[in-house]
């Protein structure tokens, strides 16, 4: 009995060992996953300049490096790492003048590249060259990763994330060594989403493998979750729909058009063309030069019957057998005159309206569609809080 029960607490010692060190490695990987962008705070280093060769100063004018290279880069200026090139040899000195991380092959910046910044380079690691391969290491000289690649570069848009290659194939790494995307692609690609808050952050990845017949694109989100398959012709996010957790995808197979919001097809690949109207958030779809509108679900809204589909403002107005008709964005008829068009503006209390029957007059109505002020402007546009510029 004794003996069972010592197997039974030795089972249960190393099941505990065997999470808590799950555990710890999982810890490890999610804290490579998350990285933080250098900000700097203040320039104690400055490029100088005399004649055709380069040296360094810092912020009180004194020569640290004398100009006597071809070439100096500094990729961060708060911190004395100093890349000097001196014909074909590259040398990393410090505010002394000695010579750092010399134990290195070839130490280089990596340059930024579609990012807004006034500097030039990454500002927190540098890449190094050992037996004809690239690794990175952080301004101390330490080693982030081995040297396993063939190429490191920036990768457009995304400061802090590189663009890796390896055995001919592509993949996404930040500047933790953290391998976001495998190295599995002929082509990676950011999708350029934008937002004022978070920049390029919440960007994803557009991927691509090449077939017999031609490339062939997939989707990988922020998280580095596989979205889409590569198995399409054409791919791209429509980047007007500002959500960082629901990505819609235009994409297209065989030359059909079709929209995915992340993995779900909630328009099929039935459609030659499909356009986003940001203002009244719809898809205006065309199937055999037949037009239709679909909403931000995927859902129908107005038939695909009409030959022709106008968006001015926040109403629709389409054509067909049946005469000219006007619609709101949920496809709910509307009684007015075709020649009226309803826009925003930035003040939610107020649109303008515009009427083109005789000649084209501006006036303004409220949400409600009140007027305001009689259509009797050649023009009006929104200035601020409850004023418009007229004429």
């Amino acid at each position: 009995m004794k003996k069972k029960y010592i197997a039974i607490i030795s089972i249960i010692i190393l099941i505990i060992i065997a999470v808590a060190i799950f555990f710890i490695i999982k810890n490890i990987i999610d804290s490579k996953k998350i990285y933080e962008i250098a900000k700097i705070e203040q320039y104690n280093y400055f490029v100088l300049r005399q004649g055709d060769m380069y040296g360094v100063i810092d912020r009180q004018g004194n020569i640290l490096v004398q100009p006597t290279y071809m070439e100096v880069k500094i990729p961060n200026p708060e911190k004395a790492i100093f890349v000097c090139k001196e014909n074909d040899n590259i040398k990393i000195l410090n505010n002394n003048n000695e010579q750092i991380m010399s134990e290195y092959e070839q130490v280089e910046p990596i340059k930024l590249k579609n990012i807004q910044s006034d500097l030039m380079y990454e500002k927190s690691v540098l890449k190094y060259k050992k037996d004809n391969k690239y690794g990175l290491i952080d301004f101390e000289g330490k080693e982030i990763t081995k040297p396993e690649y063939d190429e490191i570069d920036s990768l457009g848009y995304k400061e802090g994330e590189l663009l890796v290659k390896k055995d001919n194939k592509y993949g996404v790494m930040n500047i933790n060594g953290y391998l976001i995307i495998p190295t599995e692609y002929d082509q990676i690609s950011v999708d350029k989403y934008y937002t004022d808050a978070n920049s390029y952050k919440d960007a994803g990845y557009i991927i691509s493998v090449t077939t017999d017949e031609g490339y062939r694109y997939g989707y990988i989100n922020k998280d580095g979750k596989k979205v889409l398959d590569t198995e399409y012709n054409e791919l791209s996010r429509i980047n007007e729909i500002e959500n960082s957790q629901d990505i819609y995808i235009l994409c297209a197979k065989n030359g059909q058009y079709g929209i995915n919001k992340n993995e779900e097809n909630i328009i099929p690949n039935e459609y030659q063309s499909i356009t986003y109207n940001e203002v009244n958030n719809i898809f205006i779809v065309e199937r055999s030069k037949t037009y239709g509108v679909k909403n931000i679900n995927g859902e129908e809204v107005i038939p695909v019957k009409y030959s022709q589909i106008d968006t001015t403002g926040i109403y629709i107005y389409v054509q067909g057998q049946d005469g000219n008709k006007v619609f709101d964005a949920t496809g709910k008829e509307q009684n007015i005159n075709s020649n009226i068009e309803i826009l925003n503006t930035e003040n939610d209390n107020y649109r303008i309206k515009i009427d083109s029957s005789n000649g084209t007059k501006y006036g303004i109505v409220d949400k409600n569609n009140n007027e305001l002020i009689e259509q009797k402007y050649n023009y009006i546009k929104y200035l601020s809080d409850n004023y418009f510029i007229a004429s």
